[in-house]
């Protein structure tokens, strides 16, 4: 296994105040982007450059530039090696194909900045890998707070309609704050979190108020998902969560029975709501199904599907596809992985990020013993992201990869 050196000592910085403020400043522009940006944003405004200036002040200036240079990938372990080989490559592929049939240069960086937020897992994760259980811990509590802030500028747009909850579905509002792969994290995170603080034997007054941010901030996102119908996302935190807590109460029968009680007795006063929440759901799968999923996919091979070359490398970054799942409007995203690395980047482009996940999910399986509430936390928005959602091209989306990816990192290589 590979030696991992301490935080700050690669590239012959010492451990200093410099490493824990470039710490600061990562977490800092975490937590703006939770209060003042959005999971797609309309453009690049000033808080989106400051988000993206607190990223690029933690990885260094030259990082990201040596990276898609392809000069980091002999520096780091084999499934990190391979997977920096394959993005530099699909970046590359993807812009030449681009520039060949002509598509104009917004839609093409709609496309690559995305491609750039995938790639922050493996840019990342040598530097979050130096940082201590503990930190890292923290490090997840500032983008569980950043899903929580998403979560609370909803809930202000939507004014606070809690009495909406189980009787009329909400609507998104502006910018689709709780699209963020970020809202479901944050639901399991805190619920996780808040249930290890009560758990410990003799919690002090800060870990007792620790907890009850944290369960407030697990009961509003989860709230929110419920009130705006968001089926997949609602029903993977509370799996998640059960999973979780009973992993921890499976050995205390006095403390679950105690809880299962409690609950109960929620019910009777919540009852209504939780049955209403229910058949909404109920009733919105009836309508739209699985929203167009099938015959999305179905409009993208019948799109690359023209010629041989179209269906190997794809149509390139800022490519449209007319999308049955938005009124056959030209757009250039899809609501899977699958179905919008086939149209950008071909079946070579597909396999080869089949191939990046394969390497991503047996690294992090490796280290599922050393983190197994962060894995349950960040499961949820992966699956929705890599299934059901776009978010999978969102900030949100590669910030907690890079998280889990540098805790394994950390696990496999500290020794």
């Amino acid at each position: 296994m590979a030696k991992l050196r301490d935080w700050g000592e690669d590239r012959g910085m010492r451990v200093d105040w410099r490493a824990d403020g470039r710490l600061w400043a990562f977490a800092v522009s975490v937590l703006a982007y939770g209060a003042a940006s959005a999971p797609a944003p309309p453009g690049i405004r000033p808080q989106e450059l400051l988000v993206f200036a607190g990223i690029a002040l933690f990885t260094g200036i030259a990082g990201p530039w040596r990276f898609f240079a392809g000069l980091e990938v002999a520096r780091a372990p084999a499934p990190l090696a391979a997977g920096s080989a394959i993005m530099v490559w699909l970046l590359w592929q993807g812009f030449m194909r681009g520039l060949w049939n002509g598509w104009g240069l917004t839609d093409m960086m709609r496309d690559i900045v995305p491609m750039l937020f995938l790639a922050l897992p493996l840019l990342l994760a040598p530097i979050l890998g130096r940082l201590s259980p503990d930190r890292s811990d923290r490090l997840a509590d500032a983008a569980a707070a950043a899903g929580v802030l998403f979560t609370l500028r909803w809930w202000h747009d939507a004014g606070m309609a809690l009495s909406a909850v189980g009787t009329s579905p909400l609507g998104e509002g502006r910018y689709y704050l709780l699209n963020s792969a970020l809202v479901p994290f944050a639901s399991v995170w805190l619920g996780l979190r808040a249930t290890r603080w009560l758990l410990l034997p003799q919690p002090t007054r800060g870990e007792w108020a620790q907890a009850l941010l944290a369960a407030a901030g697990c009961l509003s996102c989860l709230l929110a998902q419920a009130a705006t119908l968001h089926r997949a996302g609602l029903i993977l935190s509370l799996l998640a969560l059960g999973l979780g807590m009973g992993r921890w109460l499976w050995r205390r029968p006095a403390l679950f029975i105690t809880l299962f009680l409690l609950a109960s007795a929620a019910l009777i006063g919540i009852g209504a709501r939780v049955a209403g929440v229910a058949a909404l759901l109920a009733d919105k799968t009836e309508n739209v199904g699985l929203n167009n999923r099938i015959d999305e996919l179905l409009a993208v091979l019948d799109q690359v599907g023209r010629d041989p070359l179209a269906f190997l490398i794809g149509d390139g970054w800022g490519a449209l596809v007319p999308n049955p799942a938005v009124g056959w409007w030209r757009v250039s995203y899809t609501h899977s992985a699958a179905s919008y690395f086939l149209l950008k980047l071909g079946a070579l482009g597909l396999a080869l990020m089949l191939g990046l996940a394969g390497l991503l999910t047996g690294l992090l399986a490796r280290a599922a013993r050393d983190m197994p509430m962060l894995l349950l936390a960040i499961a949820p928005s992966l699956l929705l992201g890599a299934f059901l959602h776009t978010s999978f091209k969102y900030l949100c989306f590669s910030l907690l990869l890079s998280l889990a990816i540098g805790r394994a990192y950390a696990s496999l290589y500290r020794h």
